[in-house]
């Protein structure tokens, strides 16, 4: 409802009458709604543009799976790179996924965390958020298996194809097979056609991962459907790279 002239003369003598407090709280009283409604949208333009102002670019996704890296390998595979290839680490990083459990073998109590670190992989394959897996034996079994990862002979070229040529590790790909109807009717017998390809480096054999302690080899492979080839060949590089002298 509109407010007459003598209403808001009346209102006006009335605020003159005021002291600061008071008017404040007559401010506030009367006009709360709106206010609120400003706050909120400057903390929201106010976090977006901190946001975009403090957002890293990604130079590549890594995953550890089934293996427990300590903090200086930790530190060497992502906050380092950047500095390693002439990158600004205030600007961009290695985004990784730690802690990821795959296995077909679960125990009841690790059942939950497996089936989440599966669709989690799944996941950032389908938003081609992951690029290197770092991973155990089983992980890379069943990674392999399901047609995951990329074949590396002829993906890894000149220099780095001759560093890593002799430890290229082969595995079982499934290109088909008769699973959904041997769980259903497990009189059926598994069928499947396979192929073995060399989709995996052992790079604990390399010196970066040699004081890591552990408890088994661990293989690399490069996700099929990874957009950032280029920038993953150069992390195979730095990975597999000789120590560099700290006194040149």
């Amino acid at each position: 409802m509109r407010l007459t002239d003598a209403e808001r003369a009346e209102n006006r003598e009335a605020l003159a009458r005021m002291n600061l407090l008071q008017r404040l709280d007559h401010i506030f009283e009367y006009y709360k709604f709106p206010l609120v409604l400003v706050l909120i949208a400057v903390v929201a333009a106010g976090s977006v543009l901190y946001y975009r102002l403090t957002r890293k670019e990604a130079l590549l996704y890594v995953a550890y799976a089934n293996i427990s890296v300590g903090d200086t390998l930790d530190s060497a595979l992502s906050e380092d790179y950047p500095r390693a290839i002439g990158a600004d680490p205030g600007k961009c990083e290695v985004r990784l996924y730690r802690n990821l459990y795959l296995s077909q073998d679960a125990t009841v109590q690790n059942h939950e965390y497996a089936y989440a670190s599966q669709l989690k992989v799944m996941a950032s394959m389908a938003n081609r958020q992951l690029d290197v897996v770092l991973m155990n034996r089983e992980a890379y079994d069943i990674l392999s298996a399901g047609g995951y990862l990329m074949p590396l002979e002829g993906f890894l070229k000149g220099e780095l194809s001759g560093r890593t040529a002799g430890r290229l590790v082969s595995n079982t790909v499934i290109l088909s097979d008769n699973d959904i109807e041997h769980r259903l009717d497990e009189s059926i017998p598994y069928r499947a056609e396979t192929e073995e390809v060399a989709n995996a480096i052992l790079i604990s054999a390399f010196p970066l991962f040699a004081q890591a302690d552990f408890s088994g080899d661990v293989y690399l492979g490069v996700v099929g459907n990874s957009e950032r080839t280029e920038a993953v060949l150069q992390y195979i590089d730095y990975l597999t790279s000789p120590p560099q002298d700290s006194a040149a």
